[in-house]
């Protein structure tokens, strides 16, 4: 494997003096052309904590250089805490091949494997390892945070490391890829699609793996539940960070829809029922960006993996 060893300043990530630290790019976890990812390593002499981020996009664009462009503020906490961070990308779906953003997901779960697997080579604590990203990549990040462990007993290879995290952060988020289930809680969602019922059915489909509706249907039942990120919330699962503060409501297009107000308190409302540790924001009168919020995204993440 060729790897490229950079110091941090060399990149011109940041422009305040940093704590030492190295960055490996492109480190590769699977033969996708797309399964790299960047790591930036805080010295330190024992294993560090890890925040993967994993970047949005709708799973079929965005790559991992988002956070070092437009969260430089995050790296730059997580390092000074001396947590390492690390940015993945993964492949995106496709609209044929019966798995569609199952595709993303595995692909994103390998990766927090591989990381995992190879835990001394980054001086990386198994234990403490979080995850969040925006859009698709919060949903993803609760994917991870709600699902029953993906390891395989026994298995000594990377498929045989654990996919729970510490703890998890989603920014602009779904709720969950059953996306009919969307219909139950969006206000006005349902009308919108009977009008444009053709366009959404075959989006919806894609989504799944499928070329069009028709095709798609037979399987619909069993391919959509073990996505509902809603029905695998339960008590012991990690600490969960949401912010949707998007100001639109009516759902007159794919972008409202995604990152509905909505997702966000019908999570609120199912973590308070299981008892699960969480922090939820949606927009209001004192809270209209991210600046806004007292508690940023980075310092829960921090918290949990510094004394959680």
């Amino acid at each position: 494997m060729k790897t490229r060893l950079i110091t941090l300043l060399a990149l011109s990530i940041f422009p305040m003096a940093m704590p030492a630290q190295t960055v490996l790019k492109n480190e590769r976890y699977g033969p996708a052309e797309r399964n790299v990812f960047d790591i930036v390593l805080p010295v330190s002499d024992k294993p560090t904590p890890l925040v993967i981020y994993i970047h949005g996009g709708g799973f079929t664009g965005g790559d991992k250089n988002v956070p070092f462009e437009w969260r430089k503020q995050d790296v730059a906490y997580f390092l000074e805490h001396n947590i390492a961070f690390a940015s993945i990308n993964y492949s995106y779906y496709k609209t044929n091949d019966s798995l569609g953003v199952n595709r993303c997901l595995k692909d994103v779960r390998t990766a927090l494997q591989f990381i995992r697997h190879h835990a001394d080579r980054y001086n990386i604590s198994k234990e403490l390892i979080g995850c969040y990203g925006h859009s698709a990549g919060a949903g993803s990040s609760l994917f991870l945070a709600f699902h029953d462990d993906f390891a395989l007993k026994n298995d000594t290879t990377l498929l045989g490391e654990s996919t729970r995290i510490k703890c998890a952060g989603a920014l602009d988020t779904q709720a969950t890829y059953d996306l009919f289930r969307w219909m139950d809680f969006i206000p006005n969602l349902k009308m919108v699609v009977n009008l444009m019922r053709k366009s959404f059915y075959a989006a919806i489909s894609g989504f799944y793996g499928y070329p069009d509706y028709e095709s798609f249907k037979p399987v619909q039942a069993r391919t959509v539940k073990p996505l509902d990120m809603l029905n695998m919330i339960s008590p012991d699962d990690p600490p969960i960070y949401v912010m949707n503060l998007q100001k639109q409501r009516f759902p007159v297009s794919f972008g409202i829809i995604e990152h509905h107000r909505k997702h966000a308190l019908i999570l609120d409302r199912i973590l308070n029922e299981q008892k699960v540790e969480h922090q939820v924001y949606v927009r209001k009168p004192k809270i209209k960006k991210e600046a806004d919020i007292k508690l940023p995204v980075r310092e829960f993440l921090t918290e949990h993996l510094k004394h959680g």
